[in-house]
């Protein structure tokens, strides 16, 4: 064999190995997830996952979740809140139940009463709503007590409105948690004099001070509910897999009003829903029923293996496709640079957002799974966009899509799309913003923006237990018509700042 033939043949044979170790790893990855399971569709709440879960394992793990929230309530039946009826057949339910369970999770205005006082049993019965200034809520026509889903939140964490379509439809939020929680405030900081103390123990602490009380918790002492709140501490309870407790999971939900020449309503969950509309120039609030639909959910969770809570985040699959716009609330500085209004009137998208590619693989397994068992459940048009579990810090972000995540209805402007230090200084990764395990790192995200609450708050990750951001409720936001908004929002910088903004934000995420 001559020279030349002998190269030739090597390189063929390199050519089979490498031909044969790529196919070798494309079965690895293929195989590394197992199809969903389509028993898992089920209305069983886990109470935890493994502590070396992948991505995979924790968006299986989150799709569980999501199938038990949106489970058929047993309300109907037993008046009992919280609880799914186990009788109900999703396979042969149609679109989408009457009633959720997770509408029948606890209201952020029933856990933050107006009287600052929790005496109420929550576990059975209708929702109790409380505003301090109800003489300016008009509900002659509006029982509130008899509708689940009362949006009291018109922008994304004082930062932006969003209106769909471009200035078509505001988008509105509320927020909720399990009973979980509710009784656990009940039992061990049932006023509000009581709970803030509690967080004064930490927000009465140096930055410094503060970082060095966390970073001597171990991921058990995160968990150790009773021992430290026995101390005045807010320690929520974690999800025991063992003894079968759900532990504390809170929810987020994004809804907007539907327009049939624009929307498939038909791939839409709809829910009667209260908003609080304008009464021409004064400050009262007319309550009003309307059907909207859902477009957005985050589920957060404490368990024992992730007591810095799994993240969870789920779009209505067209929501990308609606011209979200955002108009800026707030201001911020960046490297010394002020930039106000950072979203003035700006059409999407927004900035890339990328699902994990894990994520999506788990995803369309999902998808089959729904189908296989009901083809016309409105469910298979929901997508996970992300799961964070163990924080991780900035330096580690690059090939991680979780790090930066944030939903398309529920953190829409740049800076929470980009956050990942602290609110006064939400670009800065030298902030260590989480701690975890005795290790404090800089995450980004939602983990990252409730890592707040965790350092600066003093509430364990959990933004309904602080005393600010209308806590408790004075009167709920209002549902705003564009112009309406465009006034409440103020100033606005000019386009070749907001142009500036947005370059400097895309390099942050490069570098």
């Amino acid at each position: 064999m001559c020279k030349n033939d002998r190269r030739a043949y090597m390189a063929l044979a390199l050519g089979a190995i490498c031909l044969t170790l790529f196919s070798c790893q494309s079965n690895i990855s293929k195989q590394s997830f197992a199809d969903f399971d389509p028993k898992l569709i089920s209305y069983e709440l886990p109470e935890d996952v493994d502590s070396t879960a992948s991505e995979q394992d924790l968006a299986t793990f989150a799709w569980r979740e999501f199938f038990a929230l949106n489970w058929a309530s047993s309300w109907n039946k037993d008046q009992r809140r919280t609880t799914p009826d186990t009788l109900w057949d999703f396979a042969s339910s149609g679109a989408q139940p009457d009633l959720a369970v997770w509408e029948t999770y606890i209201h952020r205005s029933e856990l933050r009463p107006a009287s600052g006082q929790r005496t109420e049993d929550l576990s059975k019965g209708s929702p109790h709503y409380s505003f301090v200034d109800s003489t300016m809520i008009i509900t002659d026509t509006v029982h509130l007590s008899n509708y689940w889903n009362v949006l009291d939140e018109d922008n994304e964490i004082g930062s932006s409105y969003l209106f769909s379509h471009q200035n078509e439809s505001e988008v509105l939020y509320m927020a909720k948690t399990n009973l979980v929680e509710y009784n656990y405030l009940k039992n061990y900081f049932p006023t509000d004099p009581q709970l803030n103390a509690a967080a004064d123990q930490i927000t009465s602490l140096s930055p410094t001070q503060r970082l060095s009380h966390f970073l001597s918790y171990s991921k058990a002492a995160m968990c150790a509910s009773d021992s430290l709140s026995k101390k005045g501490l807010i320690c929520l309870p974690c999800g025991d897999k063992a003894k079968k407790d759900p532990g504390v999971l809170e929810i987020k939900l994004a809804f907007r009003e539907l327009n049939p020449l624009h929307d498939s309503i038909e791939r839409f969950i709809t829910k009667k829903v209260v908003v609080f509309k304008p009464v021409g120039t004064s400050q009262n609030l007319q309550a009003a029923v309307h059907l909207f639909g859902l477009i957005g959910m985050h589920i957060i969770h404490k368990t024992q293996n992730y007591p810095a809570f799994i993240f969870a985040s789920w779009e209505q699959v067209d929501v990308r496709n609606n011209n979200m716009q955002t108009i800026g609330l707030d201001s911020v500085k960046v490297d010394g640079t002020k930039y106000g209004n950072v979203d003035p009137h700006r059409s999407n998208p927004v900035i890339e957002r990328v699902i994990p590619e894990g994520v999506q693989q788990v995803n369309q397994s999902v998808k089959k799974a729904i189908q296989s068992k009901n083809a016309s459940s409105k469910w298979q048009y929901y997508q996970l966009i992300g799961v964070q579990g163990i924080p991780f810090d900035y330096t580690n972000r690059n090939g991680n899509n979780n790090y930066f995540m944030a939903n398309y209805a529920i953190e829409s402007d740049l800076k929470l799309t980009n956050f990942h230090g602290s609110f006064p200084d939400p670009f800065n990764a030298s902030i260590n913003n989480v701690v975890f395990n005795k290790n404090a790192v800089n995450m980004g995200g939602c983990q990252g923006c409730h890592g707040q609450a965790q350092g600066s708050f003093g509430t364990d990750f959990s933004f309904l237990l602080d005393s600010g951001n209308n806590k408790p409720v004075i009167i709920p936001d209002p549902y705003q018509t564009y112009q309406q908004a465009l006034i409440a929002a103020g100033d606005t910088i000019g386009k070749s700042q907001v142009k500036a903004f947005q370059k400097l934000m895309r390099l942050k995420r490069k570098s």
